[in-house]
């Protein structure tokens, strides 16, 4: 099976495997793996059907994304594993089910239950262009450049409106409320404070019932964060795995 990955980091130093979200890929992660690489071996995936990972068309697409996390944890030793919204929803039920795979996982603008707008339904079908302007409006906080916001838009463009769907109905079927106090690895709960699309109270209620968790609200960002605010991202990663003994 072909997961293409982008890797960069020490073969020695501890592994953080990096899941996107709905119609993103690897490059989700590009400030990580510019920035990460000196202390931590940064792995970010393509998920099928998005970047260079070819479309396999199963089914069950949480599963067919499942399987492509499950090939990627298991070429390393204890990895941390990240994952952002859709990604997010991916990293908490592979920590369900394969916790003793893992050191760790980090949530970024996610929640335990991510219900899907039908207005993005309907930009998808009917109208591209008008639902890549709206996440543009939707995942960034109004400080943010009009360069970051225009890359991501360019992004997106390149991924198939009906896998972006698709990955929405991944989301809009994810629910883990119930079972949220089952992930007891030691968990990084990251948000924009300005995060339209999973506000803050959704990371709030995976840190209250997480037993093992740390919480991290980040100034001036919106639902992508790992690219609004770069630098204090990455700190509290590297300040989250140095209290953990990762690092």
């Amino acid at each position: 099976m072909q997961v293409h990955c982008k890797e960069r980091g020490p073969d020695d130093a501890p592994t953080l495997i990096m899941v996107h979200g709905a119609g993103g890929s690897s490059l989700t992660w590009l400030m990580q793996l510019q920035n990460l690489f000196h202390k931590l071996r940064c792995v970010a995936l393509d998920l099928n059907g998005h970047g260079e990972t070819p479309d396999r068309k199963e089914q069950d697409v949480t599963r067919s994304y499942l399987k492509d996390i499950a090939a990627i944890v298991e070429k390393y030793e204890l990895p941390v594993l990240m994952g952002h919204s859709m990604g997010g929803a991916l990293t908490q039920i592979y920590a369900l089910e394969h916790p003793v795979e893992l050191r760790g996982i980090i949530l970024v603008g996610t929640g335990c239950r991510l219900r899907v707008h039908p207005m993005i339904y309907d930009l998808l079908e009917n109208d591209f262009e008008g639902y890549i302007e709206a996440a543009g409006r939707l995942m960034f906080h109004e400080a943010t450049s009009d360069t970051v916001i225009e890359s991501s838009q360019e992004e997106i463009r390149k991924c198939d409106p009906k896998t972006i769907e698709r990955d929405f109905d991944v989301c809009d079927c994810f629910d883990i409320m119930e079972k949220a106090t089952g992930i007891k690895i030691p968990s990084l709960i990251i948000v924009g404070e300005g995060d339209q699309m999973t506000p803050v109270k959704y990371s709030d209620y995976m840190n209250d019932r997480f037993p093992n968790s740390t919480m991290k609200v980040i100034p001036k960002a919106g639902h992508s964060v790992m690219l609004e605010q770069h630098e204090e991202f990455n700190a509290a990663i590297l300040d989250w795995m140095e209290k953990e003994g990762i690092v």
